[in-house]
């Protein structure tokens, strides 16, 4: 310390100096107790940037080229630490491996000891109430919430997009957060909360502020990250939202504990319910659950990942016109002649093919299948993965041996795949695979993409009978955002919506 002072200007006040000397050895500390690359894997940089940087900001170039330039594993240098890539070939032998843990690859990187990540702190720590929640309850409920979701899709849709038969321009993800929100919210809460306008705000804001607040404390220093958080105006943010939903769920909750406990006073068989606080409560089974935080993980699972696929939809829309209608004669044969029936949603296969070629096209996430090395794992050609070690899977979505003409957006790809013979069930949007794992692989994939499938497809049979979408004149698609190894959709897209004559009632089907 003394040495640190006699470098300072003279005269300087003792408060800034002890600021000064306290990011000083912080900067020293972080160096001493950095981690460091695992021995034997090379790390990947690009235009000379340092490995971190070459994450942060070129993180999708970064696994190309390591792809191309290693011919197995190599390293990249995240704000939390080294993560290992493998290339895709070893999804099918990592996907299920009992020495590799889903929840603790997260950890690092979601800052979960801090107040206001009681959501991230739940699914990582025991998400056993949501997994079964999701996995069991609301899987096989999915005819069950159709109706709702296509009320709720009939009612946000006037609301947001209007009727006006005029070009109007339109933020798009602004607007479809607020729709897939609010039908999110139907099936999450029910009728009484999912148009209430806190929760309506927090669900869309949550996720945003949790991801933004942790990006930004991995990009400091680990000793300095306490200080960042506090300076950071989104986690004050995400504290007042944890809080306001703790005002407006934890009183339903109570409400649907009185219920049950009456009807079991009775002697009768508690109310049915359809909406994930119901079920969460059912599959508590007594235990001392935290609704609120597993509501708050339901909407970080769900509301902006289904935003981002409708969003990359109605651009798409924008980009090839004549999907457009296509997809419109699907619907109007499919729905038109079937309603919202049980198969309806399966049978439309133009639609799956539709969103997942978009999916592919312009994956969320280049990489998946993030995973913690519970000890020394050994692969069968003899790569050694060391305890402790955090690995990514590579994505796979331009290979010509599986995609012909890769390059080119085809609406119809994946349901040409499942006309061959035995692949049926192989390429639709929920299937999971190494060439396609964007909802993830094995036992760890998404148990909420049935749902997502049918919020998608219900929300797009809407949007695409009742508007005509167009991008702005002399204007093409809008850029991505993107950062680290993600890619999506930026918040000022803007596109071009009218309404139009549909060519059947879709609000009157039942």
């Amino acid at each position: 310390m003394e040495a640190l002072q006699r470098v300072l200007p003279e005269g300087l006040p003792t408060s800034i100096q002890v600021i000064v000397s306290t990011l000083f050895l912080g900067l020293v500390y972080s160096l001493i107790t950095a981690e460091r690359p695992f021995a034997g894997f090379p790390v990947i940089t690009v235009d000379g940037n340092s490995p971190t940087k070459t994450w942060m900001w070129h993180g999708r170039r970064a696994l190309a080229e390591g792809l191309e330039k290693f011919s197995g594993p190599f390293q990249v240098m995240t704000g939390t630490g080294p993560k290992i890539v493998l290339p895709n070939r070893y999804a099918e032998e990592l996907r299920n491996h009992p020495s590799l843990d889903f929840n603790k690859a997260f950890a690092k990187d979601m800052m979960i000891h801090y107040p206001g990540f009681e959501a991230p702190r739940l699914g990582l720590r025991d998400d056993s109430v949501i997994q079964e929640t999701v996995r069991v309850k609301l899987t096989q409920s999915l005819n069950l919430v159709t109706g709702d979701l296509v009320d709720e899709t009939c009612a946000s849709l006037h609301d947001v997009f209007g009727e006006s038969k005029e070009w109007t321009t339109r933020l798009i993800r602004d607007d479809m957060l607020e729709v897939v929100a609010r039908l999110s919210s139907r099936v999450f809460l029910g009728p009484g909360l999912c148009r209430n306008r806190r929760w309506l705000d927090i669900s869309k804001s949550y996720t945003i502020d949790t991801f933004v607040v942790s990006r930004l404390m991995r990009a400091v220093p680990a000793i300095l990250r306490p200080l960042a958080y506090v300076l950071i105006p989104q986690s004050w943010s995400l504290r007042a939202a944890v809080r306001d939903a703790r005002k407006l769920i934890n009183p339903e909750v109570q409400r649907r504990k009185a219920a049950v406990d009456a009807a079991h006073t009775a002697g009768e068989k508690p109310p049915k319910v359809a909406d994930t606080i119901g079920w969460m409560y059912e599959v508590a089974r007594g235990r001392n659950a935290d609704f609120v935080a597993g509501q708050l993980s339901l909407t970080m699972a769900a509301i902006h990942t289904t935003t981002e696929t409708s969003c990359t939809a109605l651009l798409d829309i924008c980009e090839y016109p004549d999907v457009a209608q296509q997809l419109r004669d699907e619907i109007v044969e499919v729905i038109g002649q079937n309603g919202w029936a049980k198969t309806s949603l399966y049978k439309l296969k133009l639609m799956d093919s539709f969103l997942k070629e978009g999916q592919r096209m312009r994956p969320m996430g280049a990489s998946s299948m993030h995973r913690y090395v519970e000890k020394d794992l050994t692969l069968s050609d003899g790569t050694v993965l060391p305890k402790g070690s955090r690995i990514i899977v590579a994505g796979n979505f331009m290979d010509p041996r599986i995609y012909p003409d890769p390059e080119k957006f085809d609406a119809a790809r994946f349901l040409k795949m499942r006309q061959q013979t035995g692949q049926e069930h192989s390429w639709q949007l929920v299937t999971t695979s190494p060439a396609h794992f964007l909802f993830g692989h094995g036992q760890h994939a998404c148990p909420g993409r049935f749902f997502a499938s049918n919020e998608l497809k219900v929300a797009l049979c809407h949007l695409l009978l009742k508007y005509d979408f167009r991008f702005e004149p002399s204007e093409g698609r809008p850029a991505p955002r993107v950062f680290e190894s993600t890619n999506g959709v930026d918040q000022k897209s803007r596109i071009q919506v009218r309404r139009r004559e549909a060519e059947i009632d879709l609000d009157k089907l039942e």
